[in-house]
């Protein structure tokens, strides 16, 4: 029978998984808008940029504030302040340059990434089956985060391109959501 503390630590869990999904479900709906009409107007592409980083940041934050415990989210405050700062940069800051915004999507890629290595690492240490997923998910989001970053491509291009990597991002933020809670016993009893 579980105690009134595991049952409240998978209540906060299944919560941290529902705002996963939901912001996995926002970055691809963001990503596809920016793949199939690129002719966005710039400031547009900066505000959705900017919400999108404030919303992981939000969400990652609330992971790690709600963590009781959980070893997987120790790093999360710091991953939630760089999301927050990246989009409220984005937001405050009108610009011009759609380079900027690629620029800090390919950041917010690295860091994404990074998260991700972070949990493969935890889910390895568990012994769950999912953890080389995630990681090379991880380790492919930071290479692709850093071409970004390094690679100029046309403005056009940098729209649509961000846009692919946007829907990448939010899938396999989605997968792992997904794997969280179908794996949900065996991620408790690693993380708790």
């Amino acid at each position: 029978m579980a105690t009134p503390f595991k049952k409240s630590i998978e209540h906060v869990y299944n919560k941290m998984v529902i705002f996963s999904i939901i912001s996995a479900i926002i970055t691809i709906i963001v990503g596809a808008v920016l793949l199939f009409l690129p002719n966005l107007s710039n400031k547009v592409v900066g505000i959705i940029t900017g919400v999108i980083f404030i919303i992981f940041g939000i969400t990652t934050a609330y992971k790690y504030l709600k963590r009781d415990g959980a070893k997987i989210y120790s790093l999360n405050l710091v991953f939630a302040i760089l999301y927050l700062i990246l989009g409220l940069v984005i937001i405050i800051f009108p610009f011009s340059v759609i380079e900027f915004v690629t620029v800090c999507l390919g950041l917010f890629l690295v860091v994404n990434g990074a998260t991700k290595i972070n949990y493969g690492l935890w889910l390895k240490r568990g012994n769950s089956k999912a953890w080389l997923v995630t990681l090379v998910a991880g380790i492919l989001l930071v290479i692709l985060g850093i071409m970004i970053v390094f690679n100029p491509f046309t403005a056009f291009a940098l729209t649509q391109i961000t846009g692919a990597f946007l829907i990448i991002s939010g899938i396999v933020n989605l997968s792992d959501a997904i794997t969280f809670k179908t794996k949900a016993k065996e991620i408790m009893d690693i993380f708790w």
